[in-house]
């Protein structure tokens, strides 16, 4: 059974130290992309072309600073070495880099969707595998200390009898590559329930997560921020833009995320974009007829009140223009009993008591992820 739909964009990692899409086309616009090789000066930022194609070059920069140390004019012993990575100097990176420099696009999507031809391919590879790369790296420094909504969503979650069926239950449409939400899962599950690794490893699994445009792979496949995983050439084939997406559509898959959609009772957007692509890519068209049955919670933190209008509009929703200012709440009369269950029976009635107001309608500010996560685990 299908109760509750969350569709994740990249705002719900960003507090967790992630590049939303425009973040990260700065971060491409300003990488230190070199030269070809040999250079003078030799860094980190000198070898992240050996990480990204260790299929041709056979070793990783780790393997190098084992044998090496810090001394990375040993990087390429041999000539052939040399040769392919002047060669993807010359051909790929350094006319990837002058265009992605001057590019007037926004986010690497929309950058990338204009290399999807034949002729570009390459630089679309090569820029699939230098997303994964930095997403990685944000993957190895990530603040995942910061007390934000996964926290939030565990601890309302773990007051539930029944918090395994809930969240295999759940269905998680996400739009990010990154594994910021399997990973805090894997944390609860063997921090907090004291699974095994393993038994974490199925147990996610078996849960409803689906990254609508691909991403960096499990967490048994490549670890969480292992940058010299050697895998790059498996993850950028795996990581689709919305564009290719339509390029390719599987129609299957579309309706799937349909079935989720037309089926939840409740559907909550939280940190995305409502890009109409990326709405038709899950099966929302303009209207949002299919999920008109469910009770749909929307969080727009960061939005001009121009784009909260085009979301309201798109998915006939109505935009919560004030801020959500508490309301006072009435004193509860408590019976002492076991749990507290007169407490949490009350507070439920509060909740929904006051769901009226906020159904349906586009939140603009930090207690629309409060209220939604009430709404989940006290439904």
């Amino acid at each position: 059974m299908i109760s509750d739909v969350f569709v994740i964009g990249a705002g719900c990692s960003v507090p967790y130290g992630f590049p939303t899409g425009a973040m990260l086309m700065e971060k491409l616009k300003s990488f230190d992309y070199g030269t070809k090789f040999p250079r003078k000066n030799y860094s980190d930022g000198d070898i992240f072309l050996v990480d990204l194609y260790q299929e041709y070059f056979g070793y990783s920069s780790t393997d190098n600073k084992r044998q090496y140390g810090k001394d990375y004019a040993w990087v390429l012993p041999y000539t052939e070495h040399e040769n392919f990575y002047n060669q993807l100097m010359d051909e790929i990176v350094l006319p990837f880099s002058r265009s992605v420099r001057n590019s007037m696009m926004v986010s690497t999507d929309e950058f990338l969707k204009n290399r999807l031809s034949q002729e570009k391919s390459n630089e679309v590879d090569f820029g699939k595998r230098l997303i994964a790369y930095e997403i990685l790296k944000a993957e190895q420094t990530s603040r995942l200390w910061n007390i934000d909504w996964i926290q939030h969503l565990f601890s309302r979650i773990d007051q539930q009898s029944n918090w395994d069926e809930i969240l295999k239950q759940t269905v998680f449409l996400t739009f990010n590559y990154d594994r910021v939400l399997e990973y805090c899962i894997f944390l609860y599950l063997t921090s907090d329930k004291q699974y095994s690794d393993a038994d974490a490893h199925s147990f996610i699994k078996e849960m409803q997560i689906h990254h609508v445009n691909g991403f960096i792979g499990s967490l048994e496949e490549i670890p969480f921020g292992v940058v010299e995983n050697g895998k790059y050439q498996e993850i950028a084939k795996r990581m689709e833009t919305v564009w290719e997406k339509r390029q390719n559509r599987d129609e299957s898959e579309k309706e799937k995320y349909q079935g989720f959609l037309k089926n939840a009772q409740r559907v909550y957007f939280m940190g995305f974009s409502y890009i109409p692509d990326n709405l038709e890519s899950i099966g929302i068209p303009r209207d949002a007829e299919i999920i008109r049955n469910a009770k749909v919670y929307a969080t727009a933190m960061g939005l001009s009140s121009q784009n909260r209008l085009r979301i309201s509009t798109y998915l006939n929703l109505i935009d919560f223009e004030k801020r959500n200012e508490p309301e006072p709440m009435p004193e509860i009369e408590v019976q002492r009993g076991p749990f507290m269950t007169d407490i949490i029976r009350a507070a439920k009635k509060q909740i929904r008591s006051r769901r009226i107001r906020y159904e349906n309608r586009i939140l603009k500010d930090a207690s629309a992820v409060d209220l939604i996560l009430d709404y989940y685990t006290l439904a």
